[in-house]
């Protein structure tokens, strides 16, 4: 390894870097990174704040209205076959709970209920518009999923907030998932 010094004649290709602050500052080191984990990602979505590739979204953004969204079983069986795709999640799980009480009337629906249910069942229209299986998830780090949930959020007008799509509860659920893996 050899080291360039900055400024360079010639700007260095930087993916990450690791900022390091005076000693005096009591601020620990900082690692960026300037480079997108999917490739072809390169537009910024308005609403979400995230990079996508809107070609390759399933189809053009739309302005849709999650706020009137109904509750159906149809519905639920559309968000179930596409979140099936991606493994068991116990976010989902709780929030496929969710909607299953609000069908059956043991719970009010919320607006985060509204969100994740119209979220999903337009997210798996647009993996059906690129032509990907049920139940298939692509081999290919994870970028159709960013691509297709990215534009899904531009379409409903959301932030990149998970607290906008999941319950705090469904929330912790994950967590506790991902903590399980880790041991």
């Amino acid at each position: 390894m050899e080291a360039s010094p900055l400024p360079a004649l010639e700007p260095e290709d930087f993916e990450d870097c690791i900022y390091c602050f005076p000693p005096e500052s009591g601020l620990p080191p900082l690692y960026i990174v300037f480079s997108s984990p999917y490739p072809g990602a390169t537009i910024l979505g308005a609403f979400s704040g995230r990079y996508y590739n809107p070609e390759k979204a399933g189809g053009p953004i739309e302005k849709l209205d999650w706020e009137e969204a109904l509750i159906t079983q149809d519905g639920i069986d559309l968000v179930k076959l596409h979140t099936s795709r991606f493994g068991s999640s116990d976010g989902n799980k709780t929030m496929i709970d969710r909607l299953e009480k609000i069908l059956y009337g043991e719970m009010a629906v919320t607006d985060t209920d509204k969100r994740f249910y119209t979220h999903e069942v337009r997210e798996l229209e647009r993996y059906r518009r690129l032509g990907i299986a049920d139940g298939i998830e692509p081999d290919d780090e994870s970028e159709t999923w960013n691509n297709t949930h990215t534009a899904t959020l531009e379409d409903y007008r959301l932030s990149s907030d998970f607290q906008l799509l999941y319950t705090p509860e469904a929330l912790e659920a994950d967590a506790a998932q991902t903590q399980r893996g880790y041991k």
